[in-house]
């Protein structure tokens, strides 16, 4: 029987962002689902997907996106953190990359952490579609 891995503690909304992102990377459920409270009030609502509910409703969401043959990567921009001493809320702009490096989108995102007896975790992820943003106009020829 193998030996079940000790759950981290993380100390920061951040180290637990920084958890849930690098386990999205590497398409980790054990850990995705580490960086989650342990809670039956848990959400997450992926760009144009439905809304999960629930500690089991949420692994599975994960696992039907991590069946999926690409890998993605993250780079988060324009990050807005506040935070209580129980409650912490991170803003951003989710730069999307496939494993080759290409770009694949953008998305805005919303998470919430609480703190809780075993460390900070995630309890709440929102990420929709981000608007495309104009493009400059390019000038033509001065007459």
């Amino acid at each position: 029987m193998p030996k079940a891995r000790t759950p981290p503690i993380y100390t920061s909304p951040q180290d637990a962002a920084l958890a849930f992102y690098q386990a999205f990377e590497a398409k980790d459920i054990d850990a995705m689902m580490a960086a989650w409270a342990d809670d039956e009030e848990i959400v997450s609502i992926h760009p144009g997907g439905a809304r999960h509910v629930g500690y089991d409703a949420v692994r599975a969401a994960f696992e039907a996106l991590f069946a999926g043959d690409g890998k993605l990567g993250f780079r988060l921009e324009q990050v807005v953190m506040m935070e209580t001493v129980g409650l912490a809320v991170q803003s951003a702009i989710e730069q999307l990359y496939l494993a080759d490096g290409n770009p694949r989108g953008a998305a805005l995102a919303t998470n919430v952490f609480m703190r809780t007896p075993s460390g900070w975790r995630i309890v709440l992820h929102h990420a929709s579609p981000a608007p495309s943003l104009p493009q400059p106009q390019q000038s033509g020829p001065l007459h």
